[in-house]
């Protein structure tokens, strides 16, 4: 066998032996984290977690790991006691207080059976990113809302409305319309201290929302 077959067997080898081993650091660590989050959030189910793996060596070498991915797939939230999934995405996460984050991103999903028995009303679907609802005499009629946040509230808007196929722009509708509407659907949201509001939105999964917050202490979140 020539000397450059050996060698590049020999690379080869290495680089399965290299990456062997910081699948199983990552695996271990990912582990570690995925039992520190049971034990801060003991009422949770389905706990993974993930850290990307060309972050693996920084994460290794330094006082904190780079980011970290966890996914919840249900998890009971206080004060409603509904059960959500929460995915999870931290960095700068510090070793040695892992409850310390940098940056935290959480998206708390309602699932869609759910969602739709609370929100208010009795025929809503889920059609292209927004709740459809049937609107006029005998539900001729189909209106598409979609999910707003202000004042530590969710609610829905009209964003448009058809008549047997016909659409009729909302500013045709009467100015109390969106007052109606959001006073049949609007539900209170407690926000957890440190995070805030980043955006709301309907899905084939259900209603989620997405907080954002920096310099975060896992110690005081409260869902």
């Amino acid at each position: 066998m020539k000397r450059t077959s050996v060698r590049r067997i020999a690379i080869a080898v290495m680089t399965l032996f290299i990456c062997g081993g910081a699948v199983t650091t990552e695996k271990v660590i990912s582990s570690k984290i995925a039992s520190r989050v049971e034990q801060q959030l003991p009422s949770a189910s389905g706990i993974s977690a993930a850290i990307p793996f060309f972050d693996l060596p920084s994460s290794i070498n330094s006082d904190s790991i780079k980011a970290v991915r966890i996914n919840i797939d249900e998890y009971k939230l206080k004060g409603s006691g509904t059960k959500a999934s929460l995915a999870i995405s931290a960095k700068n996460v510090s070793k040695s207080k892992p409850t310390q984050i940098g940056s935290l991103d959480i998206t708390t999903t309602i699932p869609v059976f759910k969602f739709l028995k609370e929100s208010g009303f009795n025929d809503a679907e889920v059609v292209d990113n927004a709740l459809q609802v049937s609107v006029g005499a005998g539900g001729l009629g189909k209106a598409l809302l979609v999910p707003k946040y202000a004042n530590n509230q969710i609610y829905f808007q009209l964003k448009s409305i058809s008549v047997m196929g016909s659409p009729i722009p909302a500013t045709s509708l009467p100015a109390d319309i969106q007052d109606q509407i959001k006073s049949r659907s609007v539900r209170d949201l407690t926000v957890p201290q440190g995070l805030k509001v980043k955006s709301v939105s309907i899905g084939s999964k259900g209603l989620s929302v997405n907080f954002h917050g920096t310099n975060i202490s896992l110690d005081k979140l409260k869902f």
